[in-house]
């Protein structure tokens, strides 16, 4: 899917997504990521749901979000209920689905300049 939306070069956004790749602005990635408008980590070590916890969590928490849209792959996977509480004690909402609607939701809240992260899990 190609988003085609005009934006802000030093603004961090998806250009397009299909299963196993992700072009955020200029970068391609296969690998597991996340990033919010102004930083970019292209190695995320969580590759699968089973292997998200709260240490996984933390680097995502280290940019200040006020969500977390988490992309579980083609497909949308739940993590364990623990880790919604952990996000909610620190007052951070998690949000979970598979991956082209996560890259849709990132682009659109990015618009109304919300601390957002993205991770995407990438299957691989």
């Amino acid at each position: 899917m190609k988003f085609t939306e005009h934006r802000d070069s030093n603004v961090l956004v998806v250009k397009h997504y299909e299963p196993g790749l992700v072009k955020i602005n200029d970068r391609q990635l296969q690998n597991s990521c996340f990033l919010n408008q102004k930083q970019l980590v292209e190695h995320w070590p969580c590759d699968h749901i089973g292997q998200l916890d709260s240490q996984r969590l933390d680097a995502l928490f280290a940019l200040n979000p006020e969500v977390i849209i988490l992309g579980t792959g083609e497909q949308q996977v739940f993590p364990e209920p623990k880790l919604f509480a952990y996000c909610a004690q620190k007052g951070i909402g998690l949000e979970v689905m598979n991956n082209s609607a996560a890259c849709r939701t990132y682009n659109v809240l990015t618009t109304e300049d919300r601390e957002v992260v993205l991770a995407l899990i990438m299957d691989v």
